[in-house]
């Protein structure tokens, strides 16, 4: 149970972060094969002021720029392979153009990788040890 923190500046319509969760979630399904109700995502949206982001994407192609539609896009996951990750990388950013017309240089990805032990869904159980066992 992937927790998808979206960051991006304030003032998007309602159907553009509807259509942003929805496009994150269609990539993780179809990347990592998450069932369609396993989907946990909490929206950040920012003052200008709260996000800064170099317009210049770090350590890629020198033509890439940012714009101020920029999306920081942040993954808490058990582990997952090299290949499910490269595969989401590659297709978040063809699924967001096609949706909401966003640029992939504005999509960011952090990935951050914690144990099954590291997950309580509630009730006080390490969910993902107990349900495996």
């Amino acid at each position: 149970m992937p927790l998808v923190h979206i960051y991006l500046k304030e003032g998007k319509p309602n159907t553009y972060l509807q259509d942003l969760g929805d496009k994150i979630h269609q990539a993780l399904m179809e990347t990592w094969e998450l069932p369609e109700n396993d989907k946990l995502q909490i929206i950040h949206e920012k003052k200008a002021e709260h996000f800064r982001i170099n317009r210049h994407a770090y350590l890629e192609d020198e033509g890439a720029q940012r714009t101020d539609d920029v999306v920081v896009i942040q993954i808490t996951t058990s582990p997952r392979t090299i290949k499910q990750k490269q595969a989401f990388y590659r297709r978040l950013p063809e699924l967001l153009k096609e949706s909401i017309g966003l640029s992939p240089a504005n999509v960011f990805v952090n990935i951050l990788m914690v144990d099954e032990e590291d997950w309580c869904l509630g009730l006080g159980k390490m969910t993902l040890i107990e349900k495996l066992r």
